[in-house]
C-alpha cells in the first residue's frame, strides 16, 4: 500500500510536470515507468515457496522521455538545407534591392538611365545647335555614371552587411557549442550519480541540449552520436567540435589582398568546410564569383562578386562605345585623323581618379582601370556641355555633320556589342545585357525561394511528427491525473483496510471466552 501511494503520488507529479510545460520550448513529455515488485525467496536462509512473497506492490524503475532519435536525426538533416536556402534567399533579395531594377513604379536603375540617354540623344540629334539640349545629354550621362556608382556602392554595402552578419553567426555558433559542452559535463555527472539507470536521466538538461542541437543544425551539416555516459559527440564534416566537456571554436578570416572571407577552426587553424547550412550560404554568396574564379577561396555561386563583375564590365564597355562615335573635327569639317590614318575620337567618358592630382582636383585619366565605382564623364565634357557638338561656326551656330548624336543613340540602343564579364561572354545591346543578368538573378532568387518553401514544408512535417511523439497532449495528461488520483485513493483505501485487519488481529483476537 505504501508503494502504491508513492507510485500514485509520483504519477501525479509527472502528469503535472507535463501539463505545466506543455508549451515550453523543447520540452519532451516524460513518462513514469513502473513494474510489479518481483517476489524474491532467494534472500532467505531457508528454502521456501515464493507464494508467500507475492503481492509486494509496485516499483518505479525510472522517469524516461518519449522521444524518437530517428526523427531527431531526420529533422536536423533537413534543418541544414532549410538554413542554406533561407539564407540564400535573403542574400539574393539584398542583391536585387541593390541593383534596383525590380520596381516599375520607381525605376531608377541602369535600364531607366539608358532609356533617358536615348531620349536625350534623339532630341539633341534634331536640335544639334542647341546648347540646352547638349547640356541635357551631358546631364543624362552624368546620371548614368552616378546611378552605376550608387548601385555598386549598395552592392558593396550589402556584402559588408552580410560579412558582419556572418561574424555574428560565427559567435553565436561558438556560444552554442560551449553550452553543449557545459551540458555534457552536467549530464555526465548526473548520469554517474544515477548509476547508469537507462530509464532515468536529467531530462530537463537533455531537453536544453536537444534545443541547442536543433539550432546548430541550421548553421551547418551537423553530425552527432550519443555516448554511454550521457554525453554527445558533435562533428562537422568529419571534424569533432564537441567531445565531452571540450569544444572547438570558429573564427572568421578575411584575406586582405583578395577580400575573400573564410572560416576556420581555432584548434587546428584549418579552414572549416561545410556542405549545407546558413554558414555555407553566406560564404558561397559573399565570395560568389560565378563559374570563373579569380582568387583562391572564391565560390562558383552567383553572388556579390559575380554581379560586381557585371557592373564593371558594363562600365568598361560603355566607355569603349561612347568614346568611338564622335570624332574630332578639322577646320574644313572633316573628321580628324592621326599619323596612321585612324580617326581621332572625342573622349566623352573614363575612369575618375580616386585621389586628387597635383592640382588638388580629381580628373578622368587614361591610366585608371574603369570600374562601376569610378565611371565619369571626361574633364572636357564636364567643363563644356557643348563638347558633344561635332562642329561650331564662327557665328556661334553649330552643325552636327553626319548626325553623330543620332549615331550614338542608335549604337547605344540597338547596337550588338560583345561583353566579357570575367570570362562570361554576352552579345547584345546594353539593355539586353542588363536584362540578362537581372533575369539570371531573378531565376536564382526564384529557385532559392522555391527550395526554401519545399525544405520548410518538409521540416515542419518532421517537426509535427516529433511533436506527436514528444509533445504533451493535454487531454491525455488530464486523464492520467484522474487515473493516478483514483490509484491514490485506492492505495489509501487498501492501507485503511489493512490497518483495520491488523487492529482486529492485534487487539481483538482471543478476547472472546477470556
Amino acid at each position: 500500500a505504501k508503494r502504491g501511494l508513492t507510485a500514485a503520488q509520483k504519477g501525479l507529479d509527472i502528469a503535472g510536470q507535463n501539463l505545466t510545460n506543455w508549451d515550453s520550448v523543447g520540452y519532451t513529455r516524460q513518462r513514469m515507468t513502473q513494474v510489479a515488485l518481483a517476489p524474491d525467496a532467494y534472500r532467505s536462509r531457508f528454502s521456501s515457496s515464493k507464494v508467500g512473497f507475492a503481492g509486494q506492490g509496485v516499483d518505479i524503475t525510472g522517469i524516461d522521455q518519449t522521444r524518437d532519435k530517428f526523427l531527431d536525426k531526420r529533422f536536423r538533416e533537413e534543418s541544414g538545407d532549410l538554413g542554406y536556402y533561407s539564407q540564400t534567399e535573403t542574400i539574393l533579395n539584398d542583391i536585387q534591392v541593390a541593383l534596383n531594377e525590380y520596381n516599375p513604379k520607381n525605376d531608377t536603375g541602369l535600364r531607366a538611365s539608358l532609356l533617358s540617354i536615348n531620349d536625350a540623344l534623339q532630341d539633341f540629334s534634331v536640335n544639334a545647335y542647341s546648347e540646352t539640349h547638349a547640356n541635357i545629354v551631358a546631364t543624362e550621362f552624368k546620371n548614368l555614371a552616378q546611378t552605376l556608382q550608387q548601385i555598386s556602392h549598395k552592392l558593396q554595402s550589402a556584402r559588408g552587411q552580410q560579412k558582419y552578419d556572418l561574424e555574428v553567426s560565427v559567435q553565436e555558433v561558438n556560444k552554442k557549442l560551449q553550452q553543449v559542452a557545459g551540458l555534457n559535463q552536467a549530464i555526465m555527472e548526473d548520469m554517474g550519480a544515477l548509476r547508469d539507470n537507462e530509464y532515468f536521466g536529467p531530462n530537463e538538461l537533455l531537453d536544453q541540449r536537444n534545443v541547442l542541437l536543433d539550432e546548430l543544425s541550421q548553421f551547418f551539416n551537423l553530425e552527432y552520436s550519443n555516448n554511454a555516459d550521457g554525453t554527445v559527440t558533435v562533428a562537422v564534416n568529419g571534424k569533432t567540435v564537441v567531445s565531452g566537456s571540450k569544444f572547438d571554436k570558429l573564427e572568421m578570416v578575411t584575406d586582405e589582398k583578395t577580400d575573400v572571407v573564410s572560416t576556420r577552426w581555432i584548434s587546428s587553424n584549418k579552414q572549416a568546410e561545410f556542405t549545407t547550412g546558413a554558414l555555407k550560404a553566406s560564404l558561397d554568396h559573399i565570395n560568389g564569383r560565378g563559374p570563373n574564379l579569380k582568387n583562391p577561396g572564391e565560390s562558383t555561386a552567383r553572388g556579390f562578386l559575380y554581379y560586381q563583375d557585371k557592373l564593371d564590365a558594363f562600365a568598361r564597355h560603355f566607355v569603349n562605345v561612347v568614346n568611338k562615335v564622335i570624332p574630332e573635327a578639322n577646320e574644313d569639317g572633316t573628321p580628324k585623323k592621326d599619323a596612321e590614318g585612324n580617326i581621332v575620337y572625342r573622349k566623352l567618358m573614363g575612369g575618375l581618379s580616386s585621389e586628387p592630382d597635383a592640382d588638388g582636383k580629381y580628373h578622368v585619366r587614361d591610366d585608371i582601370p574603369i570600374t562601376a565605382d569610378n565611371l565619369s564623364i571626361s574633364d572636357e565634357w564636364s567643363l563644356d556641355s557643348g563638347y558633344i557638338i561635332y562642329q561650331r561656326g564662327e557665328d556661334g551656330t553649330s552643325d552636327n555633320v553626319g548626325n553623330y548624336a543620332l549615331a550614338l543613340a542608335q549604337t547605344l540602343a540597338n547596337g550588338a556589342h560583345f561583353f566579357d564579364s570575367n570570362g562570361e561572354e554576352f552579345t547584345g545591346t546594353f539593355l539586353d545585357y542588363v536584362k540578362g543578368y537581372v533575369t539570371t538573378l531573378a531565376e536564382d532568387a526564384s529557385f532559392a525561394s522555391n527550395r526554401h518553401v519545399a525544405t520548410s514544408t518538409i521540416t515542419e512535417s518532421l517537426e509535427d511528427s516529433r511533436d506527436e511523439v514528444a509533445g504533451v497532449v493535454v487531454d491525455e495528461e488530464v486523464a492520467n491525473l484522474m487515473l493516478y488520483q483514483k490509484s491514490l485513493s485506492a492505495a489509501s483505501r487498501l492501507m485503511t483496510a489493512m490497518d483495520e485487519a491488523l487492529d482486529v488481529l492485534i487487539n481483538k483476537t482471543g478476547l472472546v471466552g477470556r
